[in-house]
């Protein structure tokens, strides 16, 4: 998958998550008697902040490395939730008023299953692959085996019902294997901290700290349900805490100690997951006010409001999102440490030597070249001379030329670029011809003045005696 297609799959999965989100307030907003679970829960509301951490920072994390798996763990997990908050949403008002909706019984089986994946996933694997993607050692598969075996015992308890003997066996065997693997995730944590570095060790105690939260919290809820001194509901409240403590820490601890070059993710993550908290807050508030307007003027409620308050978050999007972005950048700016200015200073010099260097330019011309256009071979002539014998050849290279691009300063030839036929034997389209002739001449500007610098530097040395 190319980047492209991975940053719009990543952000798609955002705006579903979001969709989802707003999905479930509309469904229980609609008339039922007494009050629905998601109404009276402390927790609702910090679990929408989490589903939303976790989705933003996932989409934000793909951007940059599209090949990043808790990027898209936390993207799947979001996304996740969110079904898992229409799906509460609707089977809390099917039983509220029977008769009212469809399947209700089947999507209240659903929202059990997509909770438990949605939590269980970042909180296990998640961090077991936390923080490059990779597990740290093979002996740690053992534990995604034991998340993925207790998600599914939890799953077929749930649909065989948790209210029978087998299924209250089947899930507490479930929670007790996940369990294990949270205590894994942990405990590989602690694995990566004492070979990380000393910054490396101090991203890994935030999200330890998570980690710790996270199996502290299973534990307990664990005990109190097999003794049944609480229900899913009273512990509701403390599943919500620890479940938004992972992506915060995570982006807490990439945030202030800025490694693996994502400071730009968790800059943007804290954007938008404030602008969502805001946006989500004017629209409750505009939709309340416009509902109590259309009431008192027409007697009834109106979906006018809704459409309303709609434009009103489209309008102001943009103003609110750039006063946080102006917000958060003048918080979190980059100091100037001393491994920063080192690795800038390397690359500087780095740079600066390729260019000097007429081979090592000529070099990266035709590797970049040739990777663009996916051709088998190769080369480039310096001089115009195709019987150089310092001629740079890269691949399969038989001298069966598709292209042949002149490196040109002005009316001077310094050389030439040469690429053979594609693998797919696609011809190379005229935009695809200029943006090569642009870089060949700005490569050969590199090469004269490189070589003019050479011969200047020579003659002022004067003749050796």
């Amino acid at each position: 998958m190319t980047r492209g297609w991975a940053r719009r799959l990543a952000w798609g999965s955002v705006g579903a998550t979001i969709a989802a989100i707003l999905s479930a307030r509309l469904i229980i907003a609609q008339p039922h008697p007494g009050q629905l679970g998601m109404e009276g829960s402390e927790g609702t509301p910090l679990v929408y902040v989490g589903v939303l951490a976790f989705s933003i920072v996932g989409a934000l994390i793909v951007s940059r490395h599209p090949r990043h798996l808790v990027g898209w763990i936390f993207c799947v997990a979001g996304l996740v939730d969110g079904v898992s908050a229409v799906t509460v949403a609707y089977a809390e008002l099917g039983f509220a008023v029977p008769g009212s909706l469809p399947a209700v019984s089947l999507i209240n089986a659903v929202s059990g299953v997509t909770f438990l994946v949605g939590f269980f996933l970042p909180t296990s694997v998640g961090l077991l692959l936390f923080p490059d993607g990779r597990l740290s050692s093979a002996r740690w598969r053992l534990a995604i085996y034991a998340s993925a075996a207790g998600l599914a015992l939890q799953v077929i308890g749930l649909l065989i019902g948790d209210g029978t003997a087998a299924g209250f066996a089947l899930e507490t065997a479930g929670i007790a294997a996940t369990v294990a693997a949270a205590l894994a995730a942990v405990a590989s944590l602690i694995f990566r901290w004492r070979k990380a570095s000393n910054d490396a060790r101090q991203q890994l105690k935030w999200v330890g700290v998570a980690g710790v939260v996270v199996v502290v919290q299973l534990v307990v809820e664990l005990i109190a349900i097999s003794l049944r001194l609480a229900s899913l509901d009273d512990t509701f409240p403390y599943f919500s805490l620890a479940y938004a403590s992972v992506p915060m820490a995570v982006g807490i601890a990439i945030l202030r100690y800025r490694l693996y070059d994502i400071d730009f993710i968790i800059n943007r993550a804290i954007v938008y997951v404030s602008l969502t908290a805001v946006l989500a807050g004017l629209y409750a508030g505009s939709m309340a006010l416009m509902q109590r307007a259309f009431t008192a003027v027409t007697g009834q409620r109106s979906d006018a409001a809704i459409v309303i308050s709609a434009f009103l978050l489209a309008t102001l999007f943009t103003p609110v999102r750039n006063q946080l972005q102006a917000l958060v950048d003048s918080k979190f700016k980059d100091s100037r440490d001393l491994e920063r200015l080192m690795a800038a200073l390397e690359r500087d010099i780095a740079s600066f030597i390729g260019v000097v260097n007429p081979h090592r330019l000529a070099e990266r011309l035709l590797g970049d070249a040739r990777e663009g256009a996916r051709a088998p071979g190769g080369a480039v002539y310096l001089d115009g001379a195709r019987a150089d014998l310092s001629a740079l050849t890269q691949g399969s290279w038989d001298e069966s030329t598709a292209v042949s691009v002149p490196l040109r300063v002005g009316e001077l030839n310094v050389g030439r670029l040469e690429l053979g036929r594609r693998r797919d034997g696609a011809g190379f389209a005229p935009r695809e011809l200029e943006c090569l002739q642009k870089t060949a001449d700005v490569v050969a500007a590199a090469v004269s003045v490189s070589r003019e610098s050479h011969r200047v530097g020579a003659a002022s040395l004067g003749p050796v005696s």
